[in-house]
């Protein structure tokens, strides 16, 4: 086909742009010129004329099909077709016979087609001019589409073992392939596939037809074949006429039809088992057939293989035979498949059976489906296929069977029954036979662990862990990553692939042999792996004596946070075989990021003038897919982090790092690269001058190497000189020591040390000071912006179904909106720092296409709750201006208020359209940031989740989207489920922009993960790791706490929650990342609360005992007693802080009963009622061995008594303690009904005590001063004449006596006078604390004072 194109110039448009078509044979035949006019889309048929090359003869030339569209994605597109074509997409070779409906049958043509050719009209109309006669007529027939055909196969004689010769017969005469109602299950499952296939204005039928098979002129057989045909009508336009103007395009136009015609077999079989079978189709309930009836009914098929079958589509019975087992299933009816599909209402895409072998005892499926061109598919799997990609060998089994034994095993060979288990040697793939979806896996050892997988659990990523112990107690660990995938066959059908590979995984990138080992065990020589060049070698662990890893004591408040997983943090070394250097520091192999080690010569290698003592590797930890692969590299191919110049003149330095032995020496005006001698130690650097001419000679400097910071003095005035350890640096000081009394200032703080960033290096550089180093302390202030934005949305738009006109504005439709309001942008210039901060107060995301399940995909939560001038997006983000090439940012701030996420997938399926790879150059420097404080606040999110069904209108990405939601993460529907992703704080990071990134969103992937688990019920986890930024930062914190309770901070004025949490976590001596899970600020409010409890109650419980037994004066005793008791039992809050206070036991007098049953119901009464009544969160109750253990009590010693005295009670009442059976516990003044942290009730009673006894002293003191008032003269003459007159001991003492004894009968009757009174007066008034009031005063009375 000829195209050529009109670029004359000065043309006009109409001219210009016209394309010109011609049919041609090189060198003898060529078709008129079609001249297409390309300003409109346009689709029409026109008849050509063929034209001879030699002569001006003529000939009827074929039909042209043109179709001229415009879309906005693909520009112009034009498509040449002609009106028949008829495609042979069988698996053989047929033979095609075509004539005229009037004529008789035998003028026809026949043309042989071999599988995937194709024939149309335009051949035909060119192979006609050499024919004459009936031929040529048949031949044209073509072009009218008024034409007749039948076929058949040919060379089937080889396909049967008898030797008997094989006819086929012609079809039935076919007219331009006439549509047949299709029978059975066929037409069943056909009406979506016509829905699936039906475009606009094109018309898709489906028929068959057979041809008979006879052998020595005996019908054995018929093969069916499937006939596909497509048509429509396209107008007749003279291309020619079309373009001279507009007035003739409303003119009626003749119709052709245009038509494609496959020949197809009826039915597709895929084996997707990683077995070999056997299939069988055939119409009647028969074992076995003849060879010549199987042919086109029966296949063997590998794996991964796909057969096709000839067979009548209206009846089927289907049998599957697994030839490694010699099983066959049960043979299924297709009358059986077309009751099931009856039963559904709507239109059903594919049908699934199950095939059922060994009587059950194990089973596949099939699912029957129609193709992309109507063919009955079918697919043979089973749910989970299990990859085996590690190097040793694994048997699984169902949970509820014994395992085999490796004698069993080996005796079976590789024909082990399925129902019996499976063994799966290195780098295989088997299929999952059983029923049973929770798997059991161990090693190929007699003494493996087990481990059970639940398979349908299972979402992406996960890890498990076999342990063989040996005789001496050593544990070998082989640690498996497990990862969860679609299936890998062509065909889509409902299974995953469990591939389980190495978790660890060590490549030797080098030229010379390595050996690795495990570091912190009891054989250092154990266990050690060579490693050759270029070699790929799965780390095999060993579980020793590790180093464990001490908690500070807020730590272990937090403790149920922390990941307890010590076997994720293990280490190893590296050493170079045939070398002098000798063993690696540590390294942790489940660190991810880019490390360097350090390689020194042995003790006995160095000399003196030997400055090559040591020597550098880079290791890169990175994650392919579920195996953390370790990269050993050397010479190094990144920058070293690390490089200390000493710029001193005439003084040398020693340095080393903290709690290590090695020092190293640098000289005058010489700079060395650097490199932790241990990564788990302090990253510090202690620094020593060497040399008498410095004050400061022989001081100790620490200095910490990740943190960049101007030039600071080597030594502080206030600082004492301290003396570097003479066994450490083995050399004696003597007496060249400076007088350090005699210097003055200025020459004490001559000398310090700057740490500056060149690129990914930290430069620390010991130098003097001079001027330039010299700062101007006073901000000087150059600019201040503030841009205020009210609202601005952001609109993301589709395509609509309907091919419109480009320009109309309606060719799109929205699907989300995304709306930001009241956004504020508040900018700080000045000479030495940048500061910046953007506050959204209003964030939404909503959706706009028609039928959305929400209303809004994004939104903050709680939203009529929530402050209505409050930020729900806060960043702040400190610039500090430097001469250096690294941008240094002092602090920055990501919060984000919790927000609820409402997902559907159709919403995602739409959006994922709008994915574009980036173009940029991934090897393209990214710019180098140092960050001081980087934090991103935790995030709260409120989600839902609606899955959705599958179209086949899908594009590529949007399949790959369904195919990762539903094969690989499997995410279920979920509802309101609250979302935690843990925030991260990273302080004095050297990192790019594009590090950055990756390192967060790797850190929120693992999050979200890990929330899809805990959706879906599971025990797992996805693949644990211990970092992700300690190649980079000094140090990073990974907690959850709420962030709408949280501290929010700014920077230099108050603490926020991850500054808080960093200084009580972060020692002096720490580094490295620290993951704790769960809300850590529920816990510590939780915490404090205890501890505010256990201190308030305790003092006062003193309190108001002082006040019980001595009144007033009791108040100030009691509460010096409780502080006292706090003070001598420092234990009391330290129980309160840890979450609870001491433990009790109760030994029973009685046994409760032998069976279990009876001691989890006594233990869930008490559970309940201790509950219920005291709310204390982590108060438990165990009842084991006749004895009760109350565990984790609340922090007060009156209340732990009151539950003692209710559980004895409740025990005694049952008989299990000796003791009135009737007794029943009686409530306290201590029984509290809300919870701990409602101090209230507490306070209150302690207020109404100090008031009522207040009010009691005041009463009685004005009370007293009335009395005193009266003048009791007779009285007081008489008292008067017994105080000063003495008296006879021996004349009195009868007197006295009979005084007494008067006196203590007046004082009870007297006493009885007010009790009547205060009893009296107490019934009348219906307020507690008047009625205590007055009774105290009434009391006070019978009261006697010290006076007294």
């Amino acid at each position: 086909m000829f195209l050529r194109h009109s670029t004359l110039a000065n043309q006009p448009p109409d001219i210009s742009s016209v394309v010109s078509i011609q049919l041609s044979l090189p060198g003898s035949f060529t078709t008129s010129s079609i001249n297409l006019s390309l300003l409109e889309a346009q689709s029409f048929a026109w008849r050509t004329r063929i034209l001879s090359a030699q002569d001006s003869r003529t000939y009827p030339g074929p039909f042209v099909v043109v179709d001229i569209s415009r879309k906005s994605e693909d520009g112009l597109s034009i498509l040449v077709c002609p009106l028949i074509r008829i495609h042979n997409e069988t698996g053989f070779s047929m033979e095609l016979r075509f004539q005229r409906t009037q004529e008789q049958e035998d003028q026809f043509a026949s043309v042989l087609l071999k599988p995937g050719e194709t024939i149309d009209d335009s051949m035909a109309m060119f192979d006609a001019i050499n024919f004459s006669g009936g031929l040529k007529k048949a031949l044209m027939s073509l072009s009218v589409g008024n034409f007749l055909f039948s076929f058949r196969p040919e060379n089937l004689d080889g396909l049967m073992n008898s030797k008997s010769s094989l006819s086929v017969e012609w079809s039935d005469e076919l007219k331009g392939g006439k549509a047949v109602h299709l029978s059975g299950i066929f037409d069943k499952l056909s009406h979506e596939v016509r829905k699936a296939l039906s475009v606009e204005s094109e018309k898709h039928s489906f028929s068959t037809a057979h041809c008979a098979l006879k052998s020595d002129d005996v019908h054995v057989s018929n093969m069916h074949f499937l006939i596909q045909s497509v048509r429509r009508d396209v107008p007749i336009i003279d291309p020619d006429k079309s373009s001279d103007g507009f007035e003739n395009r409303n003119l009626p136009t003749a119709l052709q039809e245009q038509e494609e015609v496959f020949l197809l077999p009826t039915m597709q079989v895929s084996n997707l088992l990683h077995l070999e079978i056997q299939v069988l189709l055939t119409e009647t309930d028969l074992s076995s057939i003849t060879s010549s009836e199987n042919i086109g009914k029966q296949a063997t098929i590998p794996c991964g293989s796909t057969a096709d079958f000839y067979v009548n589509p209206a009846i089927l019975y289907f049998t599957v035979t697994l030839t490694a087992f010699k099983s066959s299933c049960k043979p299924v009816n297709s009358s059986d498949w077309v009751k099931k599909l009856l039963k559904h209402k709507n239109d059903v895409r594919c049908l699934d059976i199950d095939l059922d072998f060994g009587g059950g005892k194990y089973f596949a499926a099939l699912r029957l489906s129609r193709g992309q061109r109507g063919i009955l598919e079918a697919a043979i799997f089973t749910a989970h296929t299990i990859k085996n990609e590690t190097d040793v060998s694994l048997f699984l089994y169902a949970p509820n069977q014994k395992p085999l034994s490796r004698n069993e095993v080996e005796k079976f060979g590789s024909s082990i029954p399925p129902d019996l288990g499976l063994f799966l040697p290195p780098k295989l793939t088997a299929s999952w036979l059983l029923r049973s979806h929770k798997v059991k896996f161990k090693l190929f050892e007699d003494h493996s662990s087990e481990v059970l997988l639940d398979l349908d659990a299972l979402s992406g990523l996960t890890e498990i862990n076999l342990e063989v112990e040996e005789g001496s107690g050593v544990k070998h660990i082989s640690r498996f990553g497990v990862s969860m995938g679609p299936s890998s066959g062509k065909v889509v059908v409902p299974s995953q692939t469990t591939s389980i590979v190495p978790r660890h995984v060590v490549v030797n990138e080098t030229q010379q042999t390595i050996i690795v080992r495990q570091c912190y065990l009891q054989d250092d020589m154990a266990g050690m792996l060579h490693v050759d060049s270029k070699q790929r070698t799965t780390l095999q662990l060993r579980d020793g004596v590790n180093r464990k890893r001490e908690f500070s004591l807020f730590e272990n408040i937090i403790g149920k946070h922390r990941n307890d997983n010590d076997k994720s943090m293990m280490f190893i070394q590296f050493r170079l075989t045939e070398s002098e250097l000798g063993w690696s520091g540590p390294l942790c192999i489940s660190s991810l990021g880019r490390f360097f080690l350090k390689f020194r010569k042995q003790s006995s290698q160095v000399t003196e003038p030997d400055n090559n003592v040591t020597e550098f590797a880079t290791i890169h930890v990175a994650e392919e897919g579920s195996t953390l692969v370790v990269h050993f590299h050397r010479p190094p191919i990144f920058n070293l982090p690390y490089r200390i110049e000493n710029c001193l003149q005439g003084s040398s330095i020693t340095y080393y790092q903290k709690d290590s032995s090695e020092a190293e020496v640098l000289g005058s005006g010489r700079s060395v690269d650097y490199v932790w001698d241990d990564l788990t130690l302090p990253h510090k650097l202690i620094v020593l001058i060497n040399g008498n001419q410095w004050p400061y000679t022989h001081t100790l400097r620490e200095i910490n190497l990740d943190k960049v910071r101007p030039w600071k003095p080597f030594y502080k005035l206030k600082q004492h000189r301290g003396l570097a350890s003479h066994l450490l640096l083995g050399k004696k000081l003597g007496d060249q020591r400076a007088s350090f009394g005699e210097l003055n200032g200025i020459e004490m703080v001559k000398v310090g040390y700057e740490i500056c960033a060149d690129g990914p290096t930290r430069v620390l550089r010991i130098c003097e000071f001079s001027d330039g180093h010299r700062g101007d302390r006073i901000f000087k202030f150059c600019a201040k912006i503030q841009l205020r934005i009210s609202h601005f949305a952001i609109h993301l738009l589709e395509h609509r179904k309907q091919d419109l006109d480009e320009g109309d504005a309606t060719f799109y439709t929205p699907i989300v909106v995304a709306r930001l309001a009241n956004v504020n942008l508040d900018s700080i210039f000045t000479d030495r720092q940048k500061y910046n901060q953007i506050c959204v107060q209003s964030l939404n995301v909503e959706h706009k296409w028609v039928g959305a399940p929400f209303a809004a995909m994004l939104r903050r939560h709680g939203l009529h709750n929530s402050d209505s001038n409050d930020c729900v997006l806060k960043i702040v983000c400190v610039l500090l201006s430097t001469g250096y090439n690294v941008q240094q940012v002092k602090y920055s701030s990501i919060v984000l208020q919790p927000v609820d996420l409402n997902l559907d997938e159709e919403t995602l399926m739409r959006i994922v359209s709008f994915w574009r790879t980036s173009v940029a150059d991934s090897n393209t420097e990214s710019r180098q940031f140092y960050f001081d404080h980087f934090e991103i606040h935790p995030i709260k999110i409120i989600a839902n989740f609606l899955p959705g069904d599958s179209y086949s209108s899908y594009n590529s990405a949007q399949e790959t989207l369904r195919s990762l939601l539903h094969s690989v993460v499997k995410v279920p529907s979920i509802k309101n489920m609250v979302v935690e992703l843990n925030g991260v704080l990273v302080t004095h990071a050297l990192i790019t922009a594009r590090e950055l990134f990756s390192k967060c969103a790797k850190h929120y992937l693992w999050y979200v993960m890990r929330s899809i688990y805990i959706a879906k019920g599971s025990p797992l986890l996805p693949p644990a790791f211990s970092s992700i930024f300690d190649d980079l930062a000094s140090s990073s914190l990974d907690v959850f706490f709420d962030p709408s309770h949280g501290l929010m901070n700014l920077p230099g004025f108050t603490l926020g929650t991850f500054k808080f949490i960093s200084k009580c976590i972060y020692g002096k001596e720490c580094s490295g990342t620290k993951r704790y899970f769960g809300d850590l600020g529920k816990t510590l409010r939780t915490a404090g609360s205890n501890v505010l409890f256990a201190a308030v109650t305790e003092i006062s419980d003193s309190v108001l005992k002082g006040a019980e037994t001595s009144g007033f004066d009791g108040l100030v005793t009691g509460f010096h007693q409780g502080l006292l008791k706090l003070a001598m039992e420092p234990s009391l809050l330290g129980t309160a802080l840890m979450g609870g206070g001491p433990d009790r036991k109760i030994k029973l007098d009685r046994t409760p009963g032998v069976d279990e049953v009876t001691n989890l119901y006594i233990e869930g009464y008490l559970q309940a009622m201790l509950d219920t009544m005291y709310r204390q969160e982590y108060l438990r109750v165990r009842v084991i061995d006749n004895q009760v253990f109350l565990k984790n009590l609340p922090p007060n010693n009156t209340l732990i008594d009151e539950i003692m005295d209710r559980v004895k009670g409740f025990l005694e009442s049952k008989a299990l303690l000796k003791g009135d059976p009737s007794r029943t516990s009686q409530p306290l003044r201590h029984l509290r009904g809300e919870s701990e942290w409602k101090i209230g009730p507490t306070v209150l009673t302690l207020c109404e005590h100090l008031f009522v006894s207040f009010a009691i002293r005041m009463l009685r003191r004005q009370a007293d001063k009335l009395l005193t008032s009266i003048k009791w003269k007779k009285g007081s003459k008489a008292d008067n004449r017994k105080a000063v007159v003495p008296a006879q001991q021996s004349a009195e003492e009868e007197h006295n006596m009979k005084f007494i004894w008067k006196w203590g009968i007046g004082k009870f009757v007297f006493s009885g006078i007010i009790a009547y009174i205060d009893g009296r007066l107490c019934r009348g008034i219906p307020n507690p604390v008047a009625r205590r009031i007055v009774g105290g005063f009434l009391l006070s009375f019978l009261d006697r004072s010290e006076n007294e």
